[in-house]
């Protein structure tokens, strides 16, 4: 009895150290989507159900397990619903094996109360500490109130087994777990941070060097193997060198911050926006010709260009961005020198006045 009873802590264990797995790109929190948050407890579910299949007989219809613990991840850490649906797959779990029968009824019943208090507790404004505590009383007061329904071992040596494992074993190993996951998830935000610092401008929130290179190479393939037009727009701040010797690099910084977002909404919803550095930004623009393309530049030119940059609370100034654009493969049939020839052509808007945009083209630059 001690063995099986330890598998099944190391089934709980070992279910949770592979999920990780699979949670290192997923967020885990009780404001996640109603999507997320059933299968959550869809998961937990499953997992409750495999604990059950390899329960500890104490009588022909009564097993002891860990069952109750995946449920009580799904409360404390995705909410109410999630602890329901995992309760209802165990409840529902449990006919299956003893099929329709007085014992089975009080466990789906007994599933369906620990999901339901379970999910109640989570709801209070309580600390995750004790909201576990409350969770754990309610979980002993439903036990001890189901043992006087269900066949429980009648001698004393089988009783006192019972009492010894069931109880002081659920709250030892629902407390490991709970550190477990807590841990896991620690781990997993930690990972997703550094992901996303790997591929993001600390700064704009915009793509960085890195990402812009990775996006570009796959998209350009696409482009390729597709037959797609592609162009991209290679954009600097007019005179930016200036607004930080005359209001400070946090004057600088806040008009960065604020660019970005007119980058983002002037241009498409599927286009990759990126911070080159500095004061220099990118924009891939799919399946884009370059007549479409100088639109958008144009567009985003004059948004920039009306827009008022606040460098404090009571203080606004104006700022101007300068536009080259490169475009696959009526402008070029090089794809690979789209980098090239749009910095060419921003070079080229610097140098004929700024706050321009200009396309380039192998027989001359076109201002507009």
């Amino acid at each position: 009895m001690f063995l099986s009873f330890f598998q099944n802590a190391c089934i709980l264990i070992a279910s949770m150290s592979i999920v990780q797995h699979f949670l290192k790109d997923k967020k885990i929190s009780l404001d996640m989507s109603l999507k997320s948050k059933f299968l959550w407890g869809f998961y937990n579910g499953i997992l409750g159900i495999i604990l059950m299949i390899n329960s500890v007989p104490i009588t022909s219809e009564t097993f002891i397990d860990f069952r109750y613990i995946p449920i009580l991840f799904s409360a404390l850490y995705s909410g109410f619903l999630s602890s329901i649906v995992s309760s209802i797959l165990i409840g529902i779990f449990r006919f299956l094996i003893l099929g329709i029968s007085n014992i089975s009824l009080v466990g789906l019943i007994i599933a369906l109360l620990m999901g339901v208090g379970f999910g109640i507790i989570s709801l209070l404004k309580l600390s995750k500490k004790n909201q576990y505590i409350y969770c754990m009383l309610f979980f002993i007061i439903v036990s001890i109130a189901s043992s006087f329904v269900v066949s429980v071992p009648q001698n004393s040596t089988g009783v006192f087994q019972t009492v010894i494992l069931y109880y002081p074993g659920y709250l030892i190993v629902s407390y490991l777990s709970i550190k477990y996951v807590d841990h896991i998830l620690e781990v997993i935000k930690i990972y997703q941070r550094l992901k996303n610092e790997a591929a993001k401008d600390y700064l704009t929130g915009l793509n960085n060097v890195r990402q812009f290179d990775d996006r570009f190479n796959s998209i350009s393939q696409m482009a390729i193997r597709k037959g797609e037009e592609l162009s991209l727009l290679f954009i600097d701040i007019d005179f930016f060198k200036k607004i930080n010797d005359t209001y400070g690099h946090n004057a600088g910084d806040t008009i960065l911050k604020s660019l970005a977002p007119i980058l983002i909404n002037t241009c498409r919803t599927y286009d990759v926006v990126s911070r080159m550095g500095g004061e220099e930004f990118s924009v891939i623009l799919l399946d884009c010709s370059e007549s479409k393309a100088v639109k958008i530049a144009e567009r985003l030119r004059k948004n920039v260009e009306e827009n008022d940059f606040y460098i404090s609370d009571n203080e606004a100034i104006k700022i101007t961005i300068s536009i080259g654009i490169a475009s696959y493969p009526k402008l070029t049939s090089q794809i690979d020198n789209l980098l090239e020839n749009a910095d060419i052509a921003l070079y080229e808007a610097k140098n004929s006045g700024r706050n321009k945009v200009v396309l380039f083209n192998h027989e001359n630059n076109n201002n507009f």
